[in-house]
């Protein structure tokens, strides 16, 4: 671990009153509510918990469910009852209890080749701000659900508030076009602190911005945190934020190896680097790698032995905790409780690689235990390798034939929701989890093959 040293690499940019788009004072917002789902992970920390649900020991009903012509889903994000749900032609914005709701077809760039939506609330327009992060820009669209028409064009110039990559801010579709690119999942904006933090792939350079106007706090460049005998600099892969601390801690790479960076949250300084060369751990390029909760991060690499190893590290120090190798082929997402760091992944075997799901102690790393899908219960990970969910004493897996429910204490199978669909060939198959599981009051949203459900648990 390195200490930081302040940066100056900071670019503070006056606000921009014209950004306040007139008639959107005095709208009604989606209502509010403890189970909100606003952000990929659910919380700044990704660590995909839902507390104060019950999950039931047998297979959920369908309440509803509505049918695509193409996947190509977005993790669905739920702000009180309402449903945002992003697929390869259009956004739903959905009643959760009923699946009820428009579909915004789309035709041109939004919502596509983009990471995860977020929603925030902002100090100005009180029915919130639906943002889509563009790899290098992060976008502000009205959140008002009875305000998205049948169609959207281009990038949503009706809708759209502002744009920002954390240094420049605009207004206009042309902007977000010159700053638009592929986008990591664990990169799109964490909604913390009234701000939203966010990794740019292209600058890889993070930044908090103000959710009602795009206007940064503060910005800064990754370059500024390598090594003095690195000279290629460091390519960023996502963040979380441990709110316990209030640090910033920023994944990604020197070539092939892991190298993570701690920022003061309140103004973008650092406070230290962990530079995994001296270890010979291996990156593992796999999205959900990254977990932070009350004030310690959990991070996923790869040893010598191809093998998959889990670091703790103190949030607010960078001091190393304890590790765990676990013999997987392949890694997929990280999930926690109280009590539990939840790790899915695969392990080699003829043919198919099945999925592993191991529960480990959060205070020592020891192995409470696992389970293989292999035998009577096999199961593969989806193709889109989805992370887990922890919904009560339930922990929620999405598979390539479907959702299954383990019990968190035991590792027991309790259930399996799977649907089929047809084929091209004539035949059916079942259809795939494409989405984490989001767990929101008595339902369960999940994107699939050519299919978006809400699964009844009340």
């Amino acid at each position: 671990m390195v200490p930081g040293t302040h940066s100056s690499r900071r670019a503070v940019l006056g606000g921009i009153s014209t950004l306040l788009v007139g008639g959107c004072l005095g709208r009604s917002p989606p209502s509010s509510g403890t189970d909100d789902w606003r952000m990929y992970g659910r919380d700044p920390g990704r660590t995909r918990y839902v507390s104060d649900v019950e999950i039931p020991e047998t297979e959920p009903e369908i309440a509803w469910e509505r049918s695509v012509g193409a996947s190509g889903w977005r993790p669905p994000i739920v702000v009180g009852e309402t449903v945002y749900c992003q697929y390869a032609n259009g956004l739903f914005v959905l009643e959760a209890t009923t699946g009820e709701g428009p579909l915004a077809r789309t035709s041109g760039a939004f919502g596509r080749g983009t990471g995860p939506m977020v929603f925030a609330s902002t100090e100005i327009y009180r029915d919130g701000t639906l943002v889509v992060p563009y790899g290098e820009a992060i976008a502000g669209y009205t959140g008002a659900p009875g305000r998205w028409p049948d169609r959207v064009s281009g990038f949503g110039s009706e809708l759209l508030r502002w744009w920002s990559d954390g240094e420049h801010v605009g207004t206009g579709g042309a902007g977000i076009a010159l700053r638009s690119g592929e986008s990591r999942s664990i990169a799109s904006p964490l909604v913390t602190d009234g701000a939203l933090v966010t990794v740019h792939s292209f600058s890889d350079s993070v930044s908090a911005v103000r959710p009602d106007d795009g206007n940064p706090r503060w910005r800064y460049a990754l370059e500024d945190a390598i090594p003095d005998d690195w000279d290629y600099g460091l390519f960023s892969i996502g963040h979380v934020v441990d709110e316990t601390t209030g640090t910033v801690v920023v994944k990604g790479r020197l070539f092939g190896t892991p190298y993570l960076i701690g920022l003061d949250l309140a103004d973008g300084e650092l406070e230290w680097t962990v530079d995994e060369r001296e270890t010979s751990a291996e990156l593992n390029e796999r999205e959900d790698s990254l977990l932070a909760r009350e004030g310690v991060v959990y991070t996923v690499g790869q040893t010598e032995d191809r093998d998959r190893r889990i670091l703790e590290i103190d949030a607010e120090t960078g001091e190393r905790g304890w590790n765990r190798a676990l013999d997987r082929s392949d890694h997929v997402g990280l999930a926690a409780d109280e009590r539990t760091l939840y790790h899915v992944g695969t392990v080699a075997r003829d043919g198919t690689d099945p999925l592993a799901v191991t529960a480990l102690d959060l205070d020592d790393g020891s192995v409470r235990w696992e389970v293989i899908f292999d035998g009577d219960s096999f199961a593969t990970t989806s193709f889109s390798f989805q992370p887990p969910t922890v919904a009560g004493d339930s922990l929620l897996v999405p598979g390539d034939d479907g959702l299954h429910a383990l019990d968190c204490e035991s590792g027991d199978l309790l259930w399996t929701f799977t649907e089929m669909v047809g084929t091209s060939g004539g035949s059916e198959t079942e259809r795939e989890a494409l989405t984490p599981a989001v767990v929101t009051n008595d339902r369960i949203v999940l994107g699939t093959t050519l299919a978006l459900y809400g699964l009844d648990i009340s």
